[in-house]
């Protein structure tokens, strides 16, 4: 598919905001950022809550959003409304988390909105890891098992063809199809929210 007619999930969330693009878009990126708060010691509660804000800014702001070709401009974008439904938060709550136990939310909040930061890096890498996983599993019924396994192990795994091959069955030929057909369907369905 050419590149000035592909139409990516994002495109598609940004045209409709509903229906079936949202609801994938929401089974990634809802799960997502609860995922990476509660990893942040923040208390469920809270999590909860910023989840909340973070996506009803995200349907409120994606049609404006631009992601002009830079690599990892739609994870900063999220970072960064993450981090200031945080720091809203914290304000909120009179600049402590109301709880005794759980995260300084306004310090991790600070950490998040700094792009050269530690926890960026790991927001980096835990979006990029995560959203990976949800497109393969949205692409479980475009491509075999055999298919999906030869991309994990050659794209992701680094292993070597001929064991991969071997091991699933398959020729070196058709390991490398199945791995490059899966990474075209994963470039063309999430454009713009991983660089693949």
């Amino acid at each position: 598919m050419g590149e000035a007619t592909r139409i990516t999930l994002l495109d598609r969330v940004r045209q409709t905001q509903a229906g079936d693009s949202w609801d994938e878009f929401a089974a990634v990126y809802d799960a997502l950022i609860l995922a990476w708060l509660r990893q942040q010691a923040i208390t469920d509660a809270d999590a909860d809550d910023i989840r909340q804000e973070v996506m009803k800014t995200v349907v409120q702001e994606i049609a404006n959003f631009d992601h002009n070709g830079r690599p990892g401009a739609f994870r900063n974008w999220l970072r960064r409304i993450t981090a200031n439904r945080m720091r809203r938060l914290w304000q909120k709550r009179g600049r402590s988390s109301g709880e005794e136990a759980g995260a300084d939310i306004g310090v991790l909040a600070e950490q998040l909105e700094d792009d050269a930061s530690r926890l960026t890096h790991v927001w980096d890498a835990d979006h990029d890891r995560f959203v990976l996983n949800r497109l393969l599993a949205l692409l479980n019924g475009r491509f075999s098992a055999k298919s999906l396994a030869a991309f994990r192990r050659l794209a992701i795994g680094q292993e070597d063809v001929e064991e991969v091959s071997k091991d699933l069955g398959m020729s070196i030929g058709a390991a490398r199809v199945a791995q490059h057909r899966v990474l075209r369907a994963l470039k063309e369905l999430g454009a713009g929210l991983i660089d693949v």
